[in-house]
Parts: C-alpha cells; structure tokens; sequence
C-alpha cells in the first residue's frame, strides 16, 4: 500500500521530492484520477499531478517544468 503523502510512480515521487527540496508545496488530494498539487508558495499558482498518468516520465517533466518557470 503506498503511503498517503507518496506517489506510487517512480518518476513522479522522484519530481515531487524534487520540487520539495526547493521550496513548493506538494499537496495530496486524491479526487478522482488526481493525486494532488505542486503549489508555489510564492504566487500560489498550482499544478495538477495526476494518479494514474498515462506516462509517469512525461508527468514528472511536467512537474520539473513547473518548477522551473516559477523559481521567483
């Protein structure tokens, strides 16, 4: 069983661990097919993380993506 606050794939607990390290929020939510957020806790903006994503290596750029336009 995968803990609440980690993400079963790979990839994408590797990019969440990674927008941690830098300072955003990561948010578990689990509603419907939605794991949860990446939030920048400078602006507030926020970014879907998906539960069930078709590609777990295209879903972790997204995230580093993210990351990368909101380092303020």
């Amino acid at each position: 069983m995968i803990s609440r606050g980690r993400h079963q794939k790979g990839d994408v607990a590797a990019a969440l661990d990674r927008a941690q390290a830098v300072g955003f929020k990561v948010e578990p939510d689990k509603n419907g097919h939605r794991w949860g957020w990446v939030i920048c806790c400078t602006c507030g903006d926020k970014q879907y993380v998906s539960g069930t994503p078709k590609s777990p290596s295209t879903e972790a750029k997204k995230i580093d993506q993210f990351v990368r336009k909101h380092r303020h």
